[in-house]
């Protein structure tokens, strides 16, 4: 059942005659079945679902000025307009992966503004390691990967900007020099799923930063 809660409907227009604008999305197929086709093929029978998928919505014959989102050759859904009393039972059909409604006769939608939530963020950052009187041509960094709960961004790298100064207090070596660690910069963020510190106890693990690379393959 499609979720109203954020509709206020005007009392006096009867749900019999309100038309809803919807946007309608086609669920991508199962591919199992395709593992023992050839990658083109497996395309070719995606593409086919979805143009099979798009005969049944149409042979519904629910909705009116429709328009098809996606491509010729694989249409991914449409927008069209359907009547009110019938959005319930579109919305128990599996042929769709989402229903989106843009608009109800009769009818406001109130956009809820939703709070700021923190999460925790994961920074990476270059700190250089200044040691009195140690003047060489290449100097000693860390990159350092630091959790810490903000809401976002902007707020993650402007609560660890605020500690600079605390990081860069020196103190002394076993040769009496003076060490500092200064943050050079903010190099990258990951924004986790860690909410609270319940979240850290999944039996699986806890991704706090991941990146995308390519490299030379392998030889087995």
């Amino acid at each position: 059942m499609l979720d109203l809660g954020n509709w206020i409907f005007d009392k006096d227009v009867k749900d019999e005659s309100r038309i809803a604008n919807v946007s309608i999305v086609i669920k991508y197929p199962d591919v199992v079945p395709f593992s023992n086709l050839a990658p083109k093929e497996r395309i070719i029978q995606i593409d086919k679902h979805y143009k099979d998928q798009l005969k049944k919505i149409l042979s519904l014959k629910l909705f009116e000025d429709v328009e098809i989102t996606g491509s010729k050759k694989r249409p991914q859904g449409i927008k069209g307009n359907i009547l009110f009393v019938h959005l319930n039972d579109i919305s128990n059909l599996s042929l769709f992966a989402s229903v989106n409604i843009n608009s109800i006769t009769g009818a406001k939608k109130v956009e809820f503004i939703e709070p700021h939530v923190s999460k925790y963020y994961c920074v990476k950052m270059t700190v250089v390691i200044e040691i009195e009187g140690v003047s060489n041509k290449m100097e000693s960094i860390e990159e350092r990967m630091v959790l810490i709960k903000a809401t976002s961004r902007e707020d993650a790298y402007a609560k660890l900007d605020s500690q600079k100064e605390a990081y860069a207090v020196p103190y002394l070596n076993s040769d009496g020099r003076f060490v500092k660690w200064r943050i050079d910069s903010f190099d990258d963020y990951y924004e986790t799923n860690i909410s609270t510190f319940q979240d850290l106890e999944n039996p699986e693990g806890v991704e706090v930063y991941s990146k995308l690379k390519t490299r030379k393959r392998k030889l087995n």
